[in-house]
């Protein structure tokens, strides 16, 4: 059997639509409906029923989901222990991966946990989109990945380990530049500036429900390829273009970068949540260590990525 189709049946049934399952698969839909297809040719049976707004599973779609789910499992973890060993791993390592701009997340957790475990290590990687992320857990080369949405609904999450603000990134020449914060009513003489949305799906529709609830039409000027989490994106910016929404900017250190400034934007709900993503089906001792280590320090953390915040716009 291949297991390709069975990964394929995975994401199908996880996303109950075939055009969102090859959305995260990163291929094209007919492949994808290929393979479900051949898959249930194997099988002598229907896996799914096919309707307007998606598919369904049928009983005996049910019935193999979990089967299917026990063997991505075991090559998950074959996977994991042939990287490991092509690495030369010791089994306390903890491979991590960590999306853009969460340094100071990571780096309190390491402190917190070299401290409890002072034999064990962690071994990062930068993983700067949330499709960096599960791809890199789909293929075992990191454990977990501390990342924002949308998360994936074949992994598991752990609870909100901070809510991060949303930031505005302004021309340093601009009126608002003194601001200690600015509301979207603040900015709405301000051309947003809009990054590619497939680069941060949940946030770029969260920016576009805040603007309609604040009651502001900005004037929206498509720039692909450039953004907030790149000098592409900032040279705009400090050219007088318009603004920037995000997240991730650099607001730590007693020098901000030139030509713009950093923002916290004050409307309720102007964050974005963090959580820790891993493999679904249980974890091991030291991967559920640093969790906990996480988990403790994430308190302490949301405040801090606040209060750095608001003294950068200063």
């Amino acid at each position: 059997m291949d297991l390709r189709r069975v990964m394929a049946f995975i994401a199908v049934a996880d996303a109950l639509s075939v055009t969102k399952a090859a959305e995260r698969l990163h291929i094209s839909q007919p492949p994808l409906s290929r393979q479900i297809h051949q898959l249930e040719l194997e099988l002598g049976f229907t896996l799914f029923v096919r309707h307007r707004h998606g598919v369904s599973l049928t009983d005996g779609g049910r019935r193999l989901l979990e089967k299917a789910r026990e063997l991505e499992r075991a090559v998950r973890d074959f996977q994991a222990f042939a990287t490991r060993a092509a690495l030369g791993d010791e089994p306390n390592t903890v491979r991590v991966g960590i999306a853009w701009g969460l340094w100071d997340l990571i780096n309190r957790t390491r402190i917190e946990f070299a401290r409890e475990h002072p034999t064990a290590a962690l071994a990062v990687t930068d993983a700067s989109c949330w499709y960096d992320s599960d791809e890199q857990l789909r293929q075992g080369s990191i454990d977990v990945a501390l990342a924002r949405p949308p998360y994936d609904p074949g992994f598991e999450t752990s609870p909100p380990l901070l809510h991060e603000p949303i930031h505005a990134i302004l021309s340093e020449t601009s009126p608002l530049a003194q601001r200690g914060t600015v509301s979207l009513k603040d900015l709405a003489a301000e051309p947003l500036l809009l990054w590619d949305r497939h680069v941060a799906p949940v946030l770029y529709d969260q920016i576009e429900a805040l603007y309609a609830r604040a009651g502001v039409s900005p004037q929206m000027i498509p720039t692909p390829g450039a953004g907030p989490f790149n000098h592409a994106g900032m040279m705009l910016v400090a050219s007088g273009k318009g603004a920037y929404l995000g997240y991730g900017v650099p607001t730590t250190g007693s020098e901000r970068p030139s030509g713009v400034i950093v923002l916290p934007v004050s409307d309720p709900g102007a964050t974005t949540e963090v959580r820790a993503v891993y493999q679904k089906g249980g974890t091991s001792t030291i991967l559920a260590h640093f969790l906990e280590c996480a988990r403790r320090v994430s308190a302490p953390a949301d405040r801090l990525v606040l209060v750095k915040a608001g003294r950068t716009a200063r």
